[in-house]
């Protein structure tokens, strides 16, 4: 009887039935496109071009190339891509108990691999189910693969070593999320542990918020903090102030919009939550170093 292993490792666009009995990539492009309460296996979202929304019991999310997200094995999901532009995206669906070896393989001794690469692992894989900002692990990999995908002439091989060093990048990333929460003024580690989950959510929920108007008040609320604990564990944990982290993000995403789209600059500065168009080019340049029409111009040359 034909393994697992007889038939192909990584399927492309292939039918639904295919999602945990093999590795699964699904490339998409769409204006409009909707998936309610569908119960995956372990998997990474991104999108490419434009923004689409992902929702969980957890919470929502708001995807843009600036970042990517992990939902793990049986996670109920709901997908939304809503926009005039069309929208692409790229994830990648692990064949199940597949991260879980890739945990296995990173921190098991080389004597052990070489001696026994067949036991049965007792290892487990549970990712942070959050937005994860672009790192030098994960992101690069899906950018790779997509570079393949959109050449052409990508061999069987080539996919799944491409899905091997996915898995590895994320059983790296998510043991780097988890020592960030060392940066946290707590005691315990329970204690940083939940503090870091708090302020993961109030992240997420600015993500999806990023064209309304935001307050340290409501932000705070998301994280079920007081607005000095929130603002204090905020900037140890990511680095930046919460009023920093929105306005980067908000010229991000306005930048985006600019190349991509047609619209004008008035529109999308307060499609983003920028004040007025004023401000929106001030802090555009100062960031991108030139006013936001000729960056448009000089990205489209």
């Amino acid at each position: 009887m034909p393994s697992r292993a007889d038939g192909p490792a990584v399927l492309v666009n292939p039918a639904p039935g295919a999602l945990g009995l093999s590795h699964v990539v699904l490339s998409a492009r769409a204006r409009r496109h909707e998936v309610d309460g569908f119960p995956g296996p372990l998997s990474i979202k991104s999108v490419v071009r434009g923004t689409a929304e992902w929702r969980t019991e957890q919470g929502r999310f708001v995807l843009d190339p600036g970042a990517y997200l992990v939902l793990n094995e049986g996670r109920c999901y709901g997908m939304t891509v809503d926009s005039d532009a069309p929208v692409e995206t790229l994830c990648v669906f692990f064949r199940g108990g597949f991260a879980a070896d890739a945990a296995w393989a990173r921190s098991s001794a080389e004597g052990r691999l070489l001696d026994d690469p067949e036991t049965p692992r007792a290892c487990t894989f549970e990712a942070v189910e959050t937005l994860r900002p672009r790192d030098g692990l994960v992101m690069p990999e899906l950018q790779r693969l997509r570079a393949g995908l959109t050449a052409g002439g990508a061999t069987a091989l080539w996919l799944e070593e491409r899905v091997h060093a996915l898995a590895s990048a994320l059983v790296r990333a998510e043991a780097d999320l988890a020592g960030t929460a060392a940066r946290l003024p707590a005691v315990r580690a329970a204690t940083r542990e939940e503090l870091s989950r708090r302020l993961r959510r109030a992240r997420d929920a600015a993500e999806g918020a990023l064209g309304e108007r935001l307050t340290l008040a409501r932000l705070a609320r998301e994280a079920c903090l007081s607005t000095f604990h929130f603002h204090r564990a905020f900037t140890s944990l990511f680095g930046e102030t919460p009023h920093a982290y929105v306005t980067r993000r908000r010229l991000e995403r306005a930048r985006d919009a600019l190349v991509g789209s047609e619209r004008a600059v008035t529109e999308i500065a307060l499609d983003h939550g920028f004040e007025s168009p004023s401000s929106f080019s001030t802090l555009f340049r100062r960031r991108y170093g030139v006013p936001p029409r000729e960056f448009r111009r000089a990205a489209r040359t």
